[in-house]
């Protein structure tokens, strides 16, 4: 950690205090007009120490809503460093089959790839992470960076069929188009790890596993492909209808990865994580900025506020001899 701060996000809210002035003022008409009922009922008067305590207790009630709406926060600034030496491209299938689902109001294909996608990115440190789309052919979205939240903001935008693929075709993605993740100047010359993980459905026109596999291998580029959905999702119209002209082809899909994953000499046993950390394993890294985390503390003083409100307002407990002073009082006026 570089550093920290204190600092109030809305500090002009400090005039909230000067509301303590209300229920002051009426707390002390309040007690005037109490003390005047008790001199006209001849009845001692009421002990000075809970009066005041009550007037302290609003005040600090007010002061502790005041603190809260200037909202507090803690901002410690810490040093970013990243992967020199490896990165990662998450390859996201746009085709029209991404936007198949099991229901009308279920999680699409390419909703369910985004998360996962999310999900790899936390959790690779400072390695560098990219993010591309694919049909008929690959497009950078972002290229490798460690700035998660532009990484998780340019997957969320991720789109079925934006761009659209470049042929008109039943099965627009196919899997040939994955060699130019070798040869297009993805990856830097500098970068001799260099990892991709496909999240795709599967299901591809022909192509020729072996020479993917080897355009790959000859750049130093390793491969992970992970299946998203079944045969039992469909492309749902607007009104809640199957489209006609899309048909699941799950067989197809699984034969067509495990070709592709016995060309690579993947194991499709390995979870991704796994996958990618035994890819890049350890390596050196460089300072890149500076991150900021911000810690709120505004709840603190507003749950205190919530507590010294209700030990204003709780009725006061009395003991025995109030009771049967009380009782014996009673019994004198029936008399």
């Amino acid at each position: 950690m570089l550093g920290a701060s204190f600092t109030f996000l809305t500090p002009l809210a400090a005039l909230l205090g000067l509301l303590a002035v209300l229920p002051l003022a009426a707390l002390a008409v309040g007690s005037r007009r109490a003390d005047s009922v008790r001199r006209l009922l001849r009845l001692p008067p009421a002990p000075s120490g809970v009066r005041y305590r009550r007037e302290l207790s609003l005040i600090g009630v007010v002061a502790l809503l005041a603190l809260a709406a200037m909202q507090p926060v803690i901002r410690t600034h810490h040093g970013t460093r990243s992967r020199t030496d490896a990165q990662l491209f998450i390859v996201l299938d746009t085709s029209r089959s991404m936007a198949a689902a099991a229901t009308p109001t279920g999680p699409t294909r390419l909703a369910r790839a985004e998360r996962i996608a999310r999900t790899l990115g936390s959790q690779f440190g400072d390695l560098p992470v990219g993010v591309a789309t694919f049909t008929d052919r690959v497009l950078p979205d972002l290229f490798p960076t460690a700035d998660r939240a532009a990484f998780d903001s340019v997957v969320s935008a991720v789109t079925v069929e934006d761009p659209p693929p470049q042929n008109v075709s039943t099965i627009a993605t196919t899997f040939d188009t994955l060699s130019s993740l070798a040869t297009n100047g993805f990856f830097p010359d500098s970068v001799h790890k260099r990892v991709v993980v496909v999240l795709t459905d599967g299901e591809s026109s022909p192509f020729d596993p072996q020479e993917v596999a080897s355009a790959l291998a000859n750049h130093g580029v390793r491969l992970k492909v992970v299946r998203i959905g079944n045969g039992r999702d469909r492309v749902w119209r607007a009104d809640g209808k199957p489209e006609a002209g899309y048909r699941p082809d799950p067989a197809g899909a699984r034969r067509d990865i495990a070709e592709l994953e016995s060309a690579i000499g993947g194991s499709p046993r390995q979870s991704t994580a796994a996958f990618v950390r035994n890819a890049v394993a350890s390596g050196p890294s460089a300072p890149v900025g500076v991150e900021t985390r911000t810690l709120t503390l505004a709840p603190v003083p507003a749950v205190l506020a919530l507590v010294l409100l209700i030990a204003i307002f709780r009725p006061p407990r009395t003991g025995g001899r109030y009771r049967l002073g009380a009782g014996r009082a009673n019994e004198r006026v029936s008399a």
